[in-house]
């Protein structure tokens, strides 16, 4: 059996030379369209740079107590819901804060740091804003956290959990009244009574320890009451000092690509242009 051998046309080869001469040839014709168009690329990019107010990022760390995170998480996404929609007055009612504040607020948003597939997943969340001026963050950060305590389920569940609070620091409150009195009738029957003074000072001991630990755990009842609340703050808007948006350098880069890539098309729609005119 005959073995073919196929032969390699120099025809059949990719000419690199001949495609970079094209290339060249390409670039020499119209490299300066390109250059003029990249360079009105830039020029606007400058120009969006200079006419964009400024926008400052600041961010809240919150730790939910009543909610999970991910439905505090989608409460935050029904406010930034209503900002897109630029239903300022039903949030300013939410927030309690002047609608004129709520103008200067460009987004809300919201992540979760730590992600969990737990439905009862109390970690905690960010919650980051987008405003024109960097004045309004304290009062804005009053209102988010006044309408995330006053929803209706919130309020109910704080209202509930306060009164059991104020139950256990009054039970409390009575245990330490009991054991108060019991100590003043052992100390006074020691006073009468020298035969049973170990028994009475080893009662004593008993009833000092106790009350010590009633006395730490009314303490603790007072502070949870204290600070009971629908979600604790664990960083406060900070003041940025430098505007997040708009920046240089990335709207620079962006309109050099545009500029290129719109010189490209209308280098190559000129190139066709010219060739059907030669056909």
């Amino acid at each position: 059996m005959k073995q073919v051998k196929l032969i390699q046309h120099p025809a059949d080869e990719l000419d690199v030379a001949a495609l970079l001469k094209n290339a060249l040839s390409f670039f020499s014709r119209y490299g300066k369209l390109l250059l003029i168009v990249a360079f009105t690329g830039m020029l606007a990019g400058s120009i969006r740079y200079w006419t964009t107010p400024n926008l400052y990022a600041s961010s809240l760390v919150l730790k939910p107590t009543l909610l999970s995170d991910p439905e505090q998480m989608e409460l935050i996404k029904s406010w930034s819901a209503l900002l897109k929609k630029r239903e300022l007055p039903v949030l300013a009612r939410e927030f309690q804060v002047e609608e004129s504040l709520l103008k200067k607020v460009i987004s809300i948003k919201t992540e979760e740091l730590q992600k969990s597939v737990s439905l009862n997943n109390f970690t905690a969340f960010t919650l980051t804003v987008l405003v024109t001026d960097t004045a309004i963050l304290q009062p804005l950060q009053k209102g988010i956290m006044h309408a995330l305590d006053n929803s209706e389920f919130v309020k109910d569940k704080l209202a509930a959990r306060k009164n059991i609070l104020r139950n256990m620091i009054q039970t409390v409150q009575q245990e330490i009244t009991r054991l108060s009195a019991m100590q003043t009738v052992i100390e006074n029957s020691l006073q009468q009574s020298n035969s049973t003074g170990s028994r009475f000072m080893l009662s004593i001991s008993d009833i000092s320890s106790q009350l010590a630990s009633m006395q730490e755990k009314k303490l603790n009842y007072e502070e949870n009451l204290a600070f009971t609340s629908a979600v604790y703050v664990l960083q406060n808007f900070y003041t940025p000092s430098k505007p997040a948006h708009p920046q240089l350098i990335k709207l620079l880069v962006i309109g050099l690509g545009g500029g290129l890539l719109l010189g490209c098309a209308i280098a190559l729609y000129l190139l066709l242009k010219r060739k059907l005119a030669q056909t």
